[in-house]
């Protein structure tokens, strides 16, 4: 039977036994300390690729930010060039709906006539409305749906709007 290296050189008296103790003690620790660096080295790479996707949805939340913001100055600017001015004594009162509630802007009675007809839409910059042409509207719609309260399309004829077609509505009817 073959003896450890370790008990050959404690029977010749070339080591003694608190040296054989303090070599086990020394291959224990090293053994404790070489398994936890692997798995040292597997939590940091796990760190790793969780920072990467960290930083990866922090990068793709700034783009979307920043797209926002590029579509919010593109509506604004379009609503700021297309935008209708008109005397501030106008004296027709258009009423509309905006989050279910009925709202009013003073206009002429040309951009009146307009508005009814449809040629123009109502729209929102800084907290107050705008009379913008449709086209205008449109494009301000893609971008940024919410700044526009009116805009209306053609709408096909019933057989109900043939029936009233024949009661005359008065050109002055405001409501």
């Amino acid at each position: 039977m073959s003896k450890s290296l370790q008990d050959q050189l404690l029977k010749a008296g070339l080591a003694s036994k608190k040296q054989a103790n303090k070599a086990k003690a020394d291959k224990r620790k090293a053994k404790k300390k070489a398994a936890p660096q692997a798995n040292d080295q597997a939590a940091q790479e796990q760190a790793r690729i969780e920072k990467q996707q960290r930083d990866k949805a922090l990068n793709q939340q700034r783009n979307d930010e920043r797209a926002k913001k590029g579509l919010e100055s593109q509506a604004k600017q379009i609503i700021e060039t297309s935008l209708l001015s008109f005397p501030k004594d106008a004296e027709v009162r258009y009423n509309f709906v905006h989050n279910k509630q009925v709202k009013s802007i003073y206009v002429t009675a040309d951009i009146q006539y307009k508005l009814s007809r449809s040629l123009l839409a109502i729209a929102i910059l800084e907290e107050r409305y705008v009379v913008i042409p449709n086209d205008a509207a449109e494009k301000v719609l893609e971008r940024k749906p919410e700044w526009v309260i009116l805009i209306q399309k053609e709408e096909k004829h019933s057989e109900d709007d043939d029936y009233y077609a024949q009661f005359e509505v008065p050109d002055d009817l405001m409501w």
